[in-house]
């Protein structure tokens, strides 16, 4: 195992759980019992069975869930959340909760207003990295220029 030094704390954590599936595959597995692979791809719609095994390998990897093997004549394969990763559920929690009370701004709540030339601030907060995508039959030299301040 390679150990990698991280210049922000933080930074470890999110190299676990980062990501559009892992967050809420250890969410799964911490809110109930031990859940089998069918199981947890019926809860995770929208990912692959190859994308699914490959972040529950790389959770098993890091720590964060066991895979068990039950049975004898018929083996189950389950797979249950460790100690290390239910010290997670206080940020996966905090994380959901920002995330559902910034839902107006950042989800599709966000390109509904946009559609419908809500202007009040637009759909993206002041200061934000993202850029507002093209609106219909705009083009390219529509495009607004963005103000860029010099440092000398």
């Amino acid at each position: 195992m390679v150990l990698k030094k991280f210049t922000w704390p933080a930074e470890l954590t999110l190299s676990l759980i980062g990501g559009k599936w892992k967050g809420l595959i250890l969410n799964l597995l911490l809110t109930g019992e031990s859940k089998r692979f069918g199981e947890l791809k019926k809860l995770s719609r929208g990912i692959s069975a190859k994308i699914l095994a490959k972040h529950l390998k790389e959770l098993e990897f890091d720590g964060l869930i066991t895979r068990m093997v039950t049975g004898t004549d018929k083996p189950r394969i389950v797979y249950a959340p460790t100690e290390r990763s239910r010290s997670l559920a206080p940020v996966l929690a905090a994380m959901q909760q920002w995330g559902q009370e910034h839902l107006d701004v950042y989800g599709d709540n966000a390109t509904a207003n946009e559609a419908t030339g809500r202007e009040a601030g637009g759909p993206f907060p002041e200061g934000s990295i993202r850029e507002p995508s093209f609106r219909a039959g705009q083009t390219e030299s529509a495009r607004p220029i963005p103000d860029i301040a010099l440092v000398s």
